[in-house]
Order: structure tokens, then sequence, then C-alpha cells
């Protein structure tokens, strides 16, 4: 049996060497490949370029250099994972936030040379449920959560460290959305981001990846590239 994360992980470490400005985004995945980057010795040749705190933090552990996303510099390659991939027509949607960065996360794939994202493929659910994070503007809460409840359960996503709600490295709040039934989720991006107060979506189209790439526990690897 292999480790998803770790054979994922493997496969973006072969497309990093020839870059010189790499994007990173959040979550167990992404720490896995860092992980991989300080083995073989990229993280100090390297410049990096992160959508959170956390992974800044991990990647200066290491003695890598982060560039601050104010620096406005666009990644070679932006490599990231994912929370659900969905299918949708010939396509695939994927559903990210589940570490509250989905506003740098999108902002870094929007501006990236190339978008690889990794994960394993218990995440390709081919039907709800899932959560959709929402980040909105803290004045906004109460307006935005009244006006989604209108169509789905929503709810205000709350922290394990102290009380209250999740507040993301932008200082806003994050909804979670639970979506229960199938529908175009790109449109449902859309639609959320018409109401005022919400700033971001973690509903990531097509026009934001190159790349999705599964990884399973027999360490096979699927990958689906955008035509």
């Amino acid at each position: 049996m292999y480790d998803p994360k770790e054979v994922v992980a493997n496969y973006a470490l072969q497309l990093v060497p020839n870059r010189n400005i790499i994007g990173l985004g959040t979550g167990r995945t992404v720490r896995k490949l860092v992980e991989a980057l300080a083995r073989n010795g990229l993280l100090e040749s390297k410049t990096f370029v992160t959508s959170s705190i956390d992974t800044e933090l991990l990647v200066s552990s290491y003695r890598g250099k982060v560039l601050s996303l104010f620096n406005g510099v666009r990644p070679e390659i932006y490599v990231d994972s994912f929370d659900v991939v969905y299918p949708q027509g010939d396509s695939y949607v994927m559903i990210k936030g589940g570490g509250g960065a989905l506003l740098r996360e999108k902002l870094l794939s929007f501006f990236s040379g190339h978008r690889v994202f990794i994960g394993e493929s218990s995440k390709l659910k081919t039907s709800p449920p899932f959560k959709v994070p929402v980040e909105v503007v803290p004045v906004s809460v109460s307006y935005v959560v009244g006006r989604v409840r209108e169509k789905y359960d929503v709810l205000v996503r709350e922290g394990e460290g102290k009380i209250g709600p999740v507040i993301s490295d932008n200082g806003n709040i994050i909804l979670d959305l639970v979506l229960t039934r199938a529908e175009d989720l790109c449109k449902l991006d859309e639609e959320l981001k018409r109401i005022p107060g919400v700033v971001e979506t973690g509903i990531f189209c097509s026009h934001l990846y190159d790349e999705i790439v599964l990884g399973s526990p027999d360490g096979r690897l699927e990958v689906f590239k955008k035509s």
C-alpha cells in the first residue's frame, strides 16, 4: 500500500526543477510536497509564493525563500490540493477552502503560468453532499447568511482553538454552504459572488487549473489535463 499524498507529491516534484518561482497552496498534501522538496534539496534553490501563513512558515522552517503576495510575483507553476473533485459535463470542478485559504489560492491559481492540483482519488465525488466554503467580510455575515439560507443550509465555520468563527488570513469570516443536490457549481459561484459582502467562494472551475492529479493507495496515478 502507498500513501496517496506521497504518490501525487512525487508527481508534482518532477515538474519543479526547471522552474524558479513556485506557488504553493495549503493543506496536508502540500505539506508532503514541501517535505519532498526539502529531501531533494530544492527548497533553498527556489523562490516560493504561498497561499497561507501556514505554508509560508513551513517553507521558512526549511530555510526556503518566501515572497509576499504583495510583491505581485506570478509563479511559473502553482501546486495545490483540493477537498473535492466533481465531474461536470466534459470537465471537472474542484471545491477548495477546507483550510480557509480559498481567496489566496484562487488568486495564485489565476495568475500562475501552470496550475497543478494534486490529491487522493477518494476525493473524487460523483454527487453531493459536500460543503462549499464562502469567504465574506465580517460586517456582511448576517446579511449573507440570511440570503443564502433562502436556498441552502449554511454554517458559520467555527474553530477549535477559540470560541467564535474561523477568521481567514485576510481577516474575513468563512461560511460553509451545505450542498445536498447536484447543480451547476460554476453558475453557483457566479450567483454567490453577486451578493454584496461575498469576497470569494471555494469553487474552482476549469479556467483555474491545467492539471488535476489523483493518487490511489495502490500507487496508481490518474492525470486529467485540460485540453
